[in-house]
């Protein structure tokens, strides 16, 4: 009988807290160095220093206000510094963890040098603890069948539900990368957050996981692998408003039927590189795929509607014969399917330079702003759609095009598009769908 893990906080805030105990240095100079998130903070020992003065000058150093030129990160920190040479370091929220983060050595970390080996003894005193801990065995709740729930960690091969509460999901949400899910299902009765956004509101570039990284199903799987279904029960809550997934390398069927209003530029991100990956984003979903710099995705045949508004970055790989179908909404793309289907009005924005488009055929009021170069091979135009390049100009080539000319146009006020071939101009034409400056010989049939 399948087992479902519940994302279901039990755990207790608690601070974390790291002490450290100084050794005195052993001639001028000694450095006492606390690092966090590529950031130091270094006092130097000076002439009749000991354990508890050299401890003394770095706390002083690390309550530096930001304003004056302290690290951000450390404004999550609490020091006290008594007088034997120990300092401790607390969060100031707790449950938020500042040290000793599984998968980074980017936490705080306190180290001595020029001169002085091992000078900080390092104690882990009380481990963070969190209800946002998606690595903590008492935030799951596995249940099988009608047996009673048992606080564990989820296992291979369990359906993942995360429904009915607010509290988020935020912390080693990279602890599970190997967990195979059955099927995964985010309800809309869930209306914290998943993952962390790349700038931390504090004012610094996150330094801990900023996505919940999991995977499908190993061997013989069904088609799609891994089944995600974000927006499950729509009706049940206003859904989460940020939510950020990796995937792995395992294909994964990914259907957003329904979202919270996003917090960031795109209200969900995914990431997975294998290039059968596919989506469906509907009902005014907010979607990016590996739209953040040096971000890589890998996707198949993929479907837009219901005025959805996706994101598809440079680093997406596509599968061959891949296939992107619109049926409204809108989407900034940056990466080249073979085939480009539009309808009922979608906005198309082509943001990504010196790329070949196969084939895009659009029709019913598609708008198309081209803001790069690039080939098109073959373009179809019909009932009302438009490509507009008066914004950018550089140079793109259309070899075949056919174009409605009693409803559709290109605007080319730059002169940047050379057509290949003769185009093919359809239905009566009462003023012209070219748009262009000055003199130009066009090719029609």
């Amino acid at each position: 009988m399948p087992t479902t893990a519940y994302w279901a906080p039990n755990q207790a805030a608690v601070a974390q807290v790291e002490t450290y105990v100084f050794s005195a240095p052993n001639s001028v100079g000694n450095t006492y160095t606390a690092t966090i998130n590529g950031k130091s903070v270094t006092y130097a020992s000076v002439a009749g220093d000991t354990a508890a003065t050299a401890a003394t000058g770095l706390f002083n150093l690390l309550n530096i206000a930001p304003s004056t030129g302290g690290p951000l990160e450390l404004t999550e920190i609490t020091f006290a510094n008594p007088s034997s040479g120990v300092m401790t370091a607390t969060a100031a929220a707790p449950g938020t963890p500042f040290a000793n983060v599984p998968g980074t050595t980017l936490g705080l970390v306190l180290s001595t040098g020029n001169g002085l080996a091992n000078g900080i003894a390092t104690a882990h005193t009380q481990a963070n603890q969190s209800p946002s801990d998606v690595n903590d065995p008492q935030n799951w709740l596995r249940v099988t069948g009608s047996a009673p729930g048992v606080r564990q960690l989820p296992q291979n091969g369990d359906n993942g539900v995360v429904a009915n509460t607010s509290v988020p999901m935020l912390w080693n949400l990279d602890q599970l990368a190997s967990l195979q899910w059955n099927t995964y299902q985010r309800w809309q009765s869930f209306t914290g957050t998943i993952g962390l956004p790349e700038n931390n509101p504090n004012g610094y570039t996150e330094w801990r996981a900023t996505y919940f990284k999991f995977v499908g199903p190993q061997g013989s799987v069904p088609a799609g692998g891994l089944q995600m279904v974000l927006g499950y029960n729509s009706g049940s809550g206003s859904g989460p408003s940020r939510e950020r997934y990796n995937v792995g390398s395992q294909p994964t069927t990914l259907i957003c039927l329904a979202a919270g209003q996003p917090a960031d530029e795109w209200g969900i991100r995914f990431l997975g590189v294998h290039t059968a990956n596919t989506f469906t984003a509907t009902n005014g979903v907010s979607l990016g795929i590996a739209m953040l710099p040096g971000e890589v995705a890998g996707l198949s045949s993929c479907t837009i509607d219901g005025g959805a508004t996706v994101g598809i970055g440079a680093g997406v790989v596509w599968t061959a014969g891949a296939v992107l179908t619109t049926f409204g909404g809108s989407v900034i793309i940056n990466s080249a399917p073979s085939t480009i289907t539009g309808s009922n009005g979608t906005q198309f924005t082509f943001g990504t330079d010196a790329l070949t488009w196969p084939t895009i055929t659009v029709q019913s009021n598609c708008a198309m702003s081209w803001l790069c170069g690039g080939i098109v091979t073959t373009l179809t135009m019909s009932v009302g759609c438009s490509l507009d390049k008066s914004n950018d100009g550089r140079a793109m080539t259309i070899t075949n095009h056919t174009i409605d000319g009693d409803s559709c146009y290109i605007n080319d006020p730059l002169n940047a598009i050379t057509f290949t071939n003769a185009g093919s101009v359809k239905q009566q034409v009462q003023q012209g769908p070219y748009r262009f400056t000055g003199t130009r010989t066009m090719k029609l049939t």
